[in-house]
Order: C-alpha cells, then sequence, then structure tokens
C-alpha cells in the first residue's frame, strides 16, 4: 500500500468543501466508473455531500471492469439497468465508521456496513444482517486489504484521502462480493459433508437461499461451524446409526443463533448453541481459536447472514470440561465421539447447489485468508472467562469509530426482508 494524503489528489492546490464527494470522484481519472454509478442512484450523491463518520473503500475503474459480466452487480455496472443492484453494491462500500489505514493491524477488524435488507432485486435479496453487512480490514505485510464475501480479498492503493473531518476515502484494486448463503458458500468451498448434512437433517430453516422453492424458513445474524469433509467421515459409523432426532441435534449444536462472532472476539468463554447446550471456546497464547476440542482452522467466512468458520472435527452435543482439553493430540484423538470409526462415504450425498445455476466453485484460496490471524497473540489476546454476548461480539468498533452513518443512506425501498426470528424456527 502507498498510503497518500488527501494534497495529492486536489487540483492547483485547490481546496474541496467538507461533503463535496462529487468534486473529489470527479477529480480522480480512476474513479469515474463509481462516480457514474453513484449518480445513477437516486439521492445517493446528496447524501453522502451530508454524511459524516464513514469510511469509503472505492474500486478503481479497472476493479469494475473486472466485476464478473453473469452477476446481477456485474450486469448492472455493465447495463446501468438496476438501481437496487447498484445501490447494494455501493453500500456494501461504505462501512460505518472511520477507519484510517494507521489503525488496521494484521487482526482482522470486521465492521458493518451500509448495505442493509432493503436491497431486494427481482432476483435475490443482497444482505441480510441487523444493521448491516460486514466486511473485514486487515494489514497484510504493507498493505491494508478488505476482506468481503467470496474469499474476496482486495488492496488499498491509495489511503486515507479526506473529505473534511468524517469522510475517509480508500482505493481498491477489486470490487468487494456480497456473502453467499451458506449452502452455496459450502458447495463452492468444497464442504460437501456438512451442506449434505444439511440436506438430510430436515432441519426446517433456510441458511441464506431464497425463492418460491425454498423449503423452510430464513434464519439471519448466526455464527455456524463447518466440520471438514474428512471430521464427517471420520465420525462415519456414528453417522450410518444416527436417527434423524440425533442428527438434528448435532447440527443445531453447530449453529449459534442471534449472535454474529468473529474470531477476534472470542476468549475463553461459553455461549448457548441452538441446541440448547453451551459451546466452550478456547484462545491459546500461540492465537489459536477453539470451540470444545475442535480447532477453527478457517475462520470469518463473512455469508449472506451470518458467519462460518471451518472446524477439524465434528461436535458432539454435551457438557465440555475445559480441564480436560489436550490441543497437542493430534486430530485422531480429539474426536467427540470417541468410539467412532472412519468410513469411505457417508449416508448422506444430496447436496444443495449442486445442480444449480451457480455452479463456479473455488479454485483458490488466496494466501492472505489461510494465514491471517484467528485471535490477537499474548497479553493483547487475554479475556475474562465469562458469557459471550451479541454485544461483545460485534466487532469493529475501533478507537476512531466515531457513530454510524447508516441513516445517511437511500433505502432501496422495496418490501423483502427475508428472515424472521430464530425463537420461530425452534418450534418444528
Amino acid at each position: 500500500m502507498r498510503p497518500s494524503l488527501w494534497s495529492s489528489v486536489l487540483m492547483a492546490g485547490s481546496c474541496l468543501a467538507q461533503g463535496d464527494i462529487a468534486a473529489l470522484l470527479a477529480s480522480q481519472d480512476d474513479l469515474s466508473t463509481l462516480l457514474e454509478l453513484v449518480g445513477l442512484v437516486d439521492g445517493l450523491a446528496d447524501k453522502l455531500a451530508a454524511a459524516s463518520n464513514i469510511t469509503i473503500v472505492a474500486p478503481t475503474n479497472e476493479a469494475f471492469a473486472a466485476i464478473p459480466r453473469n452477476t446481477p452487480e456485474g450486469e448492472a455496472v455493465e447495463y446501468k439497468n438496476d438501481s437496487i443492484a447498484i445501490g447494494a453494491l455501493l453500500a456494501n462500500h461504505v462501512f460505518q465508521g472511520v477507519y484510517p489505514a494507521s489503525v488496521i493491524t494484521d487482526i482482522p477488524t470486521f465492521a458493518q456496513t451500509l448495505l442493509d435488507d432493503s436491497y431486494v432485486n427481482y432476483r435475490q435479496p443482497f444482505s441480510n444482517f441487523t444493521g448491516g453487512a460486514y466486511n473485514g480490514l486487515v494489514k497484510n505485510g504493507d498493505d491494508v486489504c478488505v476482506l468481503s464475501g467470496e474469499q474476496t480479498v482486495s488492496t488499498v492503493t491509495e489511503a486515507d484521502i479526506k473529505l473534511g473531518e468524517g469522510i475517509t476515502i480508500h482505493k481498491i484494486d477489486t470490487v468487494l462480493s456480497f456473502g453467499a448463503p451458506f449452502q452455496l458458500f459450502t458447495f463452492r468451498a468444497g464442504y460437501l459433508a456438512m451442506n449434505a448434512a444439511l440436506e438430510a437433517a430436515e432441519l426446517n430453516f433456510a441458511l441464506g437461499e431464497t425463492g418460491a422453492d425454498v423449503k423452510g424458513l430464513n434464519i439471519s445474524d448466526f455464527t455456524i461451524f463447518v466440520p471438514t469433509d474428512e471430521a464427517f467421515k471420520s465420525i462415519g459409523s456414528v453417522l450410518e446409526t444416527a436417527d434423524m432426532a440425533t442428527l438434528q441435534d448435532v447440527l443445531r449444536y453447530h449453529i449459534i443463533p442471534n449472535n454474529v462472532i468473529f474470531s477476534p472476539s472470542l476468549g475463553n468463554v461459553t455461549v448457548p448453541s441452538l441446541q440448547g447446550t453451551n459451546l466452550t471456546f478456547t484462545v491459546l497464547p500461540d492465537g489459536s481459536a477453539w470451540v470444545n476440542n475442535a480447532r477453527i482452522t478457517f475462520p470469518n467466512t463473512i455469508l449472506y447472514n451470518g458467519i462460518a468458520h471451518v472446524i477439524d472435527t465434528v461436535l458432539s452435543p454435551g457438557p465440555f470440561d475445559r480441564t480436560s482439553f489436550e490441543p497437542s493430540e493430534p486430530v485422531a484423538d480429539r474426536l467427540a465421539f470417541p468410539n467412532a470409526t472412519s468410513v469411505a462415504s457417508l449416508p448422506f450425498s444430496s447436496v444443495s447447489f449442486a445442480f444449480g445455476t451457480n455452479l463456479e466453485t473455488y479454485t483458490s484460496t488466496p494466501e492472505l485468508l489461510k494465514t491471517v490471524a484467528a485471535v490477537a497473540t499474548g497479553s493483547a489476546m487475554a479475556k475474562p472467562t465469562g458469557q459471550l454476548n451479541a454485544t461483545a461480539t460485534m466487532t469493529g468498533e475501533m478507537p476512531l469509530f466515531t457513530g454510524a452513518g447508516s441513516a445517511l443512506w437511500p433505502s432501496a425501498g422495496l418490501v423483502g426482508a427475508v428472515a424472521v426470528g430464530i425463537a420461530a424456527l425452534i418450534v418444528v
């Protein structure tokens, strides 16, 4: 990253008035596409002119040109024909709060954007988090990067362009992506066993899928733990004999309702699962994070309406005694089902999205996502034992966060909230 003061973008030493976002964008040759898109959303330029306490990550013209044209947002950018998709795309690039490059560290900060559930076009809603969708900010060597859905990593190419006291702009090289529905994510990422287990369990709720043919009720603001295919196969003998009620119980134990938990928020705490029994979290001095006896191996995947963490063993409902925790043991000795034996193939195989239209899979995972620290290490990570609640898990509250700007953003103005309360799902 090559940070730049705003003076480097002013022409002939002139000074733009605070909030004159259109003039600032017009002064940047590489932001002309962004300026054009802002003009397509009714009232947006005026709203931004009055905004404060926001951080805009601004894709360059090259970034917009690279958006796949077979997506709703790609088509909208190409043909300028869908102001809802464009509005959702732009809202996802505006963080609530001021995040200068100097406060970003190698521990990711996850903060909410102005993308809410009012953006619903004829194809789909774009996100469904209470208070706005999440994206992440993290240091990667000398660069600042932005993490978004679909394993997308954007790099800041020019940082800290100031517009008065309340708006910070960072240019980025890749347009941020929307979070995928959970089972679409598992299909694309190759976690087919979890996908198939949810299909087989018939829990009577969906995890972000939308449309008339979707069975069950949708939920939002959840945290879900995703065992790998190898983890499921390692307890295959148990799954082969499990009845429907047992399978449902196990899967509900992998879901935390109404609680968006990113890994930097974790400490030695317990949190109730959807199944009802507590999950026990442990954070070690080496920076590894654990849930019961399972290590979180790939944290913080941003979904359409929740957060997913990949783990290396399947969790078993029931009390967990942290004093018995042996993190140095190999995975085979940490099974939550100690008498289980491995199988070559699982008793369920029907996978959601396998025959849909979105068949792209993640061919490679950005190295940053593989290596980024899950939690702080040493004294910075120490947290008291206790109960983790919704307030404590809303990360991104950096010292320079000076307030939310969500009220300044023009709503899409459409009916289409697809989420319902988790309480309604428990009675099935």
